[in-house]
């Protein structure tokens, strides 16, 4: 599945979807499964995730940050008020959702590896 972003950004709004601790088919596989319910959906990729930048609206690439990188992280997060953040992979960024304020509906769950 290819898809070039047509429609905007919601901004604010839309929702994210954190694929780190993902395999690629998972990934893909989650977001097939939110992409026609969001308004606008945006990734938080690894490094090796760049395959999937095209399937979704917006992506930002979760890289060697250090500590400012990652309050930059956080704070672009909570800046963009989104709807709702997916994290199918909790043991990744697992203190995250506590770490961003003001926090959208957040929703952790375990599949795939």
């Amino acid at each position: 599945m290819s898809r070039v972003p047509l429609r905007q950004l919601a901004e604010p709004g839309g929702i994210l979807l954190i694929t780190l601790g993902l395999d690629m088919a998972v990934a893909r596989a989650e977001i097939e499964r939110l992409y026609p319910e969001a308004s606008s959906l945006t990734l938080l990729i690894g490094p090796d995730q760049g395959a999937l930048s095209s399937l979704a609206d917006e992506t930002w690439t979760y890289g060697p940050l250090g500590f400012a990188g990652f309050l930059a992280l956080m704070r672009r997060i909570s800046w963009r008020h989104f709807e709702a953040v997916y994290q199918p992979a909790p043991a990744a960024l697992p203190a995250l959702r506590f770490l961003v304020w003001p926090r959208p509906p957040w929703h952790m769950y375990k599949i795939g590896g």
